[in-house]
């Protein structure tokens, strides 16, 4: 996990994850939007369901789904979102956004993530990069996309 951006009201995060898939936010417990780029084409429905309820455990309040089947990780985060509920119905102080960005280049779902990703009140000073799998050119342009869009 490595700081690619820092300002007194905005900080961001990137990582890239490989199997086990497990994340760790680094803004213990506050909440932040997410930026995830899959770049593995092998993740199994189990291993999605699994980071998809890390990912809304640790705080995301807007998840920008990119990559592989990204519609199917937007669902999947909808899913673990409204699973935390064991009536299905969380308040909506904890509401989780998700969007997918389907044959976009990594460029416009960066700027979209970093200008455009927030709702209801909800404007993220906590953004965090998480592309799974892929190599390091892949992480690289991820990176270096969002780190741009901050003027960085």
């Amino acid at each position: 996990m490595e700081t690619i951006f820092h300002s007194p009201t905005r900080t961001a995060w990137a990582t890239r994850l490989e199997r086990p898939f497990r994340l760790e936010a680094p803004f213990q417990g506050r909440t932040f939007s997410l930026l995830l780029a899959v770049y593995d084409t092998t993740v199994t429905s189990e291993e999605q369901k699994a980071l998809s309820e890390q990912i809304v455990r640790q705080g995301c309040r807007y998840a920008v789904c990119t990559g592989h089947e990204c519609s199917s990780w937007d669902d999947s985060i909808d899913s673990a979102h409204i699973e935390t509920d064991p009536d299905l119905s969380p308040p909506d102080s904890k509401f989780v956004m998700t969007t997918w960005h389907e044959d976009e280049s990594i460029g416009e779902v960066a700027e979209f993530f970093v200008h455009s990703a927030k709702f209801d009140g909800f404007e993220p000073e906590r953004f965090l990069v998480v592309c799974v799998g892929g190599d390091e050119a892949a992480y690289f342009r991820a990176r270096h996309a969002v780190r741009a869009q901050f003027g960085s």
